[in-house]
This record gives structure tokens, sequence and C-alpha cells, in this order.
């Protein structure tokens, strides 16, 4: 039900925002002017050590200008405590003696109600505190000592005993020592009691089972989870039902614990809140000083995930190494790709075989514990090693789906920048892993049967071109790019083969960037593409220039199948030396630029007549314009350090021996027609 504007007015100036935070946080005395109503704290959002959170009296208003949280006393309330916006109102106005209006009553019920079951919470956890300590609990205490806890250990960390039956096998321990203060509506509407299988009395909810207590934000009691002591109970872990007080995807075990940890860590600013899979394993986690949370009995949510990301750092998955364990990792790593981005990130670490944290604990302690947190993975080397290991990358299918699947992985990030950066280091880890186990051979490259590799032209049939790749030949280097892009505009399927290749030519003309970026993004994201999708896209990114000159440009002449295998060979650094003498360029030509080709792999300055000459020759192809580009920068780059321009020219000679090996097959081809025509 929505409240008044005056009476939330009139509450917000009654209510002090600094008394009220007062009671949750600890102001800095350096930063503070109580005389101005100007307060300052380390915020309880995040993990910082100094004090960045600003609260202004007068106003009624708090910022931390560390995480960005923001709002008023409601919001405040809302974060600190938990509850909906108008239990936030109700408690603020109880706290501040301002009855509610009547419109109101109706959440002052429902707030009434909450406060009920709260109550009954805290009743039961008392309960079970001291059935532990007492003659029902002598089981087990004795198994709680066989895993090292003692008293005060199990009073730190909440720990209890729901005892089982009666002499007389009936089960309701709790629920007989309850009757008299709450109705029995109400212990079943708080997860305490069961309706029974006769129908005739409600019974316990949980039953000769050691139980943890669940709190929320601000340490009340909401919910319990329990472990069965007898080992033929068919589930050895459950948690109470859901309530008005207690939601499973939006708590995480310990979380007000742990966020006090982090705040007072001396750790670094990136460290974070650990995620364990249990109960014992948080405990163990607590024990050796580290601030750690687990989910409920289930796989980490989207809202736990916010929770975890809203204490500050980098949070760590830490799961078990088997089987199991690695399954957890793989669906919290899909479940907060879409999410990363700036300041959101995971890592996962995984345990020895056959370890959880408590194990490790009670066998290497702390140290151990730690050890272990420090080989976490960050979440784009989790994600390339479980697709490399998915399957082994014995041939070009299986290398062409490892490649398929880490675009795939990395399309679903929704921060764009972030996915940029994924996309590319996830495929160039995977192009050097490729090479390490002996990647596809490049064209005019084939394996020898004794199974050493050798490098030696593989002459294939030169298709006579069309004229619209005649053209393509004998224009200038941004008219070749731009009429290759719009080849693979109006005809995206050439990408399959070709979208590498298109990637790295290089174009200094902004907009025809700016087009085939967007036109790569679409496809490395598996979208449909055509004009239309592409020049909205382009729009979408404020790219109207570009878009403008993709709708100008005229429609294909050609279709596909007539385009491909030219368009591969103008568009692949190794084939431009055919396809130029395919377009029907003499034998001299052809030979002139073979001979200042190897003149440049000399190591050698690029400077003068030599680049001239170079740039006169070659500078026609796309391969070559490209070429060019490189040289020019890694002259201006390196030119005062010899050892590094002979590096560079080694490196271009590489570049171009494969062109070279193209270039002689061309030139035998062509003899041979010449000498058939002289036959003639």
């Amino acid at each position: 039900m929505r409240f008044s504007d005056d009476f939330l007015r009139t509450l917000r100036d009654r209510a002090s925002i600094v008394g009220y935070a007062s009671r949750h946080l600890t102001w800095d005395k350096r930063k503070s002017q109580p005389g101005k109503g100007d307060y300052w704290a380390c915020c309880p959002f995040h993990h910082e050590k100094s004090a960045s959170f600003h609260v202004l009296d007068a106003r009624g208003i708090y910022k931390c200008f560390g995480c960005g949280e923001s709002g008023d006393i409601f919001t405040l309330s809302m974060k600190l405590e938990g509850g909906t916006f108008p239990e936030a109102v109700a408690r603020i106005a109880e706290q501040n003696g301002m009855p509610l209006p009547a419109a109101e009553r109706e959440d002052k019920e429902t707030a009434d109600r909450r406060k009920r079951l709260q109550e009954a919470m805290a009743r039961a956890a008392k309960l079970y505190a001291e059935a532990l300590r007492g003659p029902e609990g002598r089981a087990a205490r004795a198994y709680l000592q066989g895993r090292g806890f003692d008293a005060e250990t199990c009073a730190r960390f909440g720990i209890g005993y729901a005892p089982g039956p009666h002499a007389n096998g009936a089960w309701t321990w709790l629920a007989d020592r309850l009757k008299a203060e709450f109705r029995q509506e109400e212990l079943s509407e708080a997860g305490l009691l069961k309706p029974p299988e006769d129908g005739k009395r409600a019974i316990d909810a949980f039953r000769d089972r050691v139980t943890f207590e669940i709190a929320d934000s601000a340490g009340r009691v909401i919910a319990f989870g329990a472990r069965a002591l007898d080992p033929n109970q068919p589930a050895k872990y459950i948690n109470s039902p859901e309530t008005p007080l207690f939601s499973k995807s939006r708590t995480l075990y310990r979380l007000k614990q742990a966020r006090e940890i982090l705040a007072k860590s001396k750790a670094a600013d990136e460290a974070g809140l650990v995620v364990a899979e249990g109960y014992f394993d948080v405990i163990a986690f607590e024990r050796a000083g580290i601030a750690a949370v687990a989910p409920m009995g289930t796989a980490l949510t989207e809202e736990q995930l916010q929770l975890l990301w809203r204490a500050g750092g980098t949070p760590i998955l830490c799961f078990d190494g088997d089987d199991a364990g690695r399954r957890a990792a793989d669906r919290a790593l899909d479940l907060a790709l879409p999410h990363l981005g700036p300041g959101r990130t995971i890592r996962i670490a995984l345990l020895p075989q056959g370890e959880d944290p408590d194990d490790l604990f009670r066998r290497a302690g702390g140290e151990g514990l730690r050890q272990a947190l420090a080989g976490a993975e960050p979440a784009a080397a989790a994600l390339f090693d479980r697709e490399r290991a998915r399957r082994p990358l014995a041939s070009p299918e299986a290398k062409a789906d490892f490649k398929r699947r880490l675009r795939e992985a990395a399309a679903r990030i929704g921060d764009e920048e972030t996915r940029r950066w994924y996309m590319r280091e996830l495929l160039s880890r995977a192009d050097a892993v490729l090479k390490q186990t002996g990647a596809a051979p490049r064209r005019g490259e084939l394996p020898r049967r004794d199974g050493r590799d050798r490098r030696f032209p593989r002459p294939e049939p030169q298709p006579q071109p069309t004229a619209e790749l005649r053209a393509l030949a004998a224009g200038r280097r941004d008219s070749h790019f731009e009429r290759i892009l719009r080849l693979a505009v109006d005809h995206p399927q050439l990408l399959d083969r070709g979208a590498d290749a298109l990637a790295q030519i290089p174009t200094r003309d902004r907009e025809l960037e700016q087009i085939k970026s967007a036109l790569l993004r679409l496809w490395y994201e598996a979208q449909s593409i055509d004009r239309a999708s592409l020049s909205l896209h382009l729009r979408d990114l404020g790219e109207s220039r570009a878009a403008a000159r993709l709708e100008a440009w005229p429609r294909p002449k050609i279709s596909a199948e007539e385009v491909e295998g030219d368009w591969l060979r103008l568009a692949a650094p190794d084939g431009s030396e055919r396809n130029f003498a395919a377009a029907g360029e003499t034998e001299a030509r052809v030979a002139r630029r073979a001979a200042l080709k190897a003149q440049i792999a000399r190591p050698r300055p690029i400077s003068g007549r030599h680049e001239e000459e170079w740039e006169a020759g070659v500078g026609e192809g796309i391969a070559a314009a490209a070429a060019r580009d490189e040289a020019r920068a890694l002259r201006d780059r390196v030119e005062d350090d010899p050892d590094a321009m002979a590096r560079a020219q080694e490196l271009l000679k590489d570049r171009l021996r494969a062109a070279a090996d193209a270039l002689r097959v061309s030139q035998s081809a062509t003899m041979g027609r010449d000498e058939e025509d002289d036959d003639t």
C-alpha cells in the first residue's frame, strides 16, 4: 500500500538518519563534523579501509563514494535490516513514536505478523541451543566434538540440536515448548512445524538433527539448516521452507558476519567473500579468519551473486575437487557470465580431490585454506580451461568447435566492453593452444607422411575472376576493402571461412572500420545479419555516418557462390598474389614484385627509395597494404633500435613467404599458358 507524501515527509523530518545509522556504523572522528550534521564512516555495503560513506543529517540522505549506494533513511533501513518499504516505514515510525495513519494499518498488521514470526524463530534458536547442552544433546555433542567443535565454538556459530521423539514416539519436542506462547498457525508459518501424516497434530519440522541458525542482514534468525545424526535418514541436510521471513534464493549463510570480517580484513582491496558449499565449510573458513558464506543447499542464484558483489571485491567460489564440485563450478560460471563487467567478476577455486574446506582446515589449518584460495582462477581462465577440456583437439572439426564454443560463451556477456575483451583474450589463447597442438595447416602447407611439417605450394585451379573482382585487384586499398566489406555484408556466409582474415585487414577509413567491427560483432554473437540489422546496430552505437554509408552501397550483382573463392583469396593474407595473376597481370610484372619482395625480406631499414619501390610494387593488394602499414608502423617504433628493426624485418619476411610461394605457382601457371600459346 502506498503511503501519502505528507506522511513520509513528516516522518523524514522527525527521524534522524544519523541517529538511525549510529546503531549500525562507527563514525570517522577525523572526517565527521557533528556541528554541521556531516558524518563519515566506512561503508556497510562493501569492503573498504577509509571512510567513503557520507551522511548529511539535515537533508536526511546518504551516499557512498566507493560503491555508489545512496538513498534516504527508509532505503538505509531496508538495506541494513531487510524487509519491504512499508516494513521499513513502519519500523522508522515506531522508533520515532509516530503512529501510522489509518490507511496504513494493514501494513502495520503485516509488520506485526513478521515480528511474531521473528520472535518464534528466536525462541526456537534458544531452545535448540539449550537442548545441545542438555541431556538430550549427548549424541549431538559427541558428533560435534569429533569434528573439533567445543561448547564455545557451537555458541559462537549458533549451532544447536533439535531432539528426536518423546518416549511415547511423538515428534513434538519443540511444539510442546512453544504452544503456550505461539499459535500453531504461527509456528507452521515460520517453518518450525509441519503437518503430520495422520492429520491430527503438527509435528516438529526438525527432528534429531544438529541445527544451524540462518540470519538476515541484521543478524535476526529467520530460518534453520539441519544435519541428520542418523546415517539412515534419506536427506542428510535440510533447510527451513520458504516463509515470509526466509527466501532461499536471496539469503546467504553467515553474510552479516562475513561482511564484518571483510571490513576488518588486512587483505588487499580486491579481496571479496568466499562462497563455500556447506555450513561446516563456511565455519571452517570463518575460524581461519576468512570471510565466507554459503547458498541455501542449492546452486548459487542471481540474487545471491548480486549480494556477493555488493559486499565488495572479487568473490571466490570454492568447490570440492570431485565431479560434483566441477559441475557446480560450471553452473556458477554460466550464471555469472551475463553479469560480468567492470567491478563484477568472480574467481573459482577447486580443492584437492576428495577434500572439502572443513577437511582441509582440520588437516592443514587456516594456512591450508589460504593456499587453496591463492590458486583460484579468474573467470576468463576458468572458462577457457573448461571449454578446452570438453573434447580432444584432435581434428580440424574439434578445433573449429572449440573456437565456436568460446565465441558463444563470450557473446553471453552483457557489458559490451567486457564482452569485446573476453572475445579477444579467449580467441587469442585458443590460437596459441592450437598452434602448440598442431593447428590445421595453412593454405599451401601440408603435413608429410612421416609426421613432420613441410611447406610446399599446393596448386589450385584458378577460376576465371569476375569483372567485379578484377576491379578489386586494380583499385586503391580502401576501395578494395570497401568492396570486400560490402560483399561480406551482403553475403555473411563468407564469414564462416573468412572472418579471421577480414578482422586482420587494416583501414584508415574510420567509417569502414566501424562497419567492419559491427559486422564481426554480430557474426561472433551468432545474430542474423543483413543490411537493415547492421545499420540499426550502427545507429544504436551512435555511428550514424557509418550507417548512412552502408545504406548507400549498391546492391550486389553477383551471388555468394560466384564470389566465394575469389573473395577468400583477396581477403586472405597469403592469397592476394595469386589473385593478381589470375586477374590478368603479366608474368614480368609479377616477377618484378617478387624481386622487390626478396629485397624487402633482407634485414635492413625500410626507408627512402626502397620504401617507395616496395609500395609501388605491392601496394595494390589487400594483404600487401596491410604489410605496408605494418612496415611503416614498425619503422616509426623501432628505427632507433637496429636489433629490434632486424627482428621486425624477420617477422615481415615470414609473413611474405607464403605469398611468395603462391607467386611461384602463379608464375608457373602463366609460363605454361604462354608455352601452349607458342605451340599453337
